[in-house]
């Protein structure tokens, strides 16, 4: 017996429904925020006038997504990744 031979790639799937305009557009805010160098999280909140807690989740959401990470030796403080965009 013989295996089926694939003919196409799986499409990629996304589990969840789709973030909502607003979030992304948060993300970027953020995302726009740390061009300027790194910041804490009490900067951020400063910076883009967004409440704490939708900074924290933006900052999560942007750590998971490899696009920003902690500054070494710094506790707390955010930079972008070197290359990294936000699409």
């Amino acid at each position: 017996m013989t295996e089926p031979v694939a003919t196409e790639a799986p499409a990629e799937r996304r589990r969840g429904r789709p973030r909502p305009e607003a979030t992304i557009e948060r993300d970027r805010t953020v995302f726009a925020a740390l061009e300027a160098g790194p910041k804490t999280k009490k900067e951020l909140v400063e910076a883009t006038s967004l409440p704490a807690n939708q900074v924290y989740l933006s900052i999560y959401r942007l750590r998971t997504g490899g696009l920003i990470t902690k500054v070494d030796g710094k506790a707390h403080t955010w930079q972008r990744v070197e290359g990294a965009e936000l699409a």
